[in-house]
């Protein structure tokens, strides 16, 4: 409506200068008229100047309005077109800053989701890697094998660990037989190997991804450090070179009925029904 407001304007404007311009030239005319051929020649060339002059005058200074107006009003809506552009512009690159921290936010999102579902099923890994040595080397058997499984699936994932942090700290010579059965049980010495590659690879993980500092914490503090700092040695000394590095899986041979001894009777080291564990 106010489109056509502006148009029936326009046109109205214009059809008002087309009649005075009109009107002006028959009034000029008409004064020319009743001068004559005669009296336009007797006119000075400064008079018949000015008289032209005076003709023309009014209607190229109407026009010349007329023309600068709309130049105006050609340029104001330029602007405004302009304006328009540039607020459609900053409002996508809004949206576009907006959806790449949604982006970012979703990819944030499906790591943590991603860790929360991998990290327990890692951890379960090492526990059986865990268990394979301690059932080898006798540090867990039977029952408290058993017990220290059930302890795990509860949610206690160092329950497989913590038997042989304890005897470290309760056994001064621990971390010697530690050593020494492992390189004499190639089945220990590879799960051992397994254990330290698969927490040096998680710990990679954990540092190139934010959001994962407990995992981080868990494997640089607590029973897992410990366990993983006795396999460490142990494996380092049954390779000769680092255990980690060392591509060559041993060979597996027959179970020694004998085994369960090396590192003798297990302490008491949960009293009573909770023993061993």
């Amino acid at each position: 409506m106010e489109n056509a407001v502006k148009t029936i304007l326009r046109w109205g404007v214009f059809v008002i200068a087309v009649a005075v311009t009109t009107g002006w030239l028959i009034l000029c005319f008409a004064y020319l008229t009743r001068l004559g051929w005669d009296g336009l020649l007797s006119l000075e060339p400064g008079d018949l100047a000015a008289l032209l002059a005076a003709a023309a005058g009014p209607p190229v200074v109407l026009w010349l309005t007329l023309t600068v107006m709309a130049q105006q009003r050609q340029l104001t809506t330029l602007r405004r077109a302009v304006l328009d552009m540039g607020y459609s512009l900053r409002r996508g690159l809004e949206q576009g800053e907006a959806q790449s921290r949604v982006l970012i936010e979703s990819q944030a999102a499906s790591q943590r989701d991603a860790a929360s579902t991998l990290v327990p099923v890692a951890l379960d890994d090492l526990a059986s890697q865990v268990a394979v040595v301690a059932e080898r080397l006798g540090v867990l058997s039977g029952d408290d094998l058993d017990l220290a499984w059930a302890r795990h699936g509860a949610g206690d994932r160092n329950a497989l660990m913590r038997p042989f942090t304890q005897r470290a700290a309760s056994e001064s010579d621990f971390s010697d037989r530690l050593r020494s059965a492992i390189a004499s049980d190639p089945q220990s010495k590879e799960a051992a190997v397994t254990f330290l590659r698969q927490v040096d690879a998680m710990r990679a993980e954990a540092r190139d991804q934010s959001g994962m500092k407990v995992l981080s914490k868990t494997l640089d503090e607590g029973p897992l450090a410990q366990v993983y700092a006795l396999f460490s040695g142990a494996a380092e000394d049954a390779f000769g070179e680092d255990p980690v590095e060392s591509s060559a899986p041993a060979p597996v041979p027959a179970d020694d009925p004998d085994i369960a001894d090396r590192l003798g009777p297990q302490p008491n080291l949960f009293p009573g029904a909770s023993a061993g564990a």
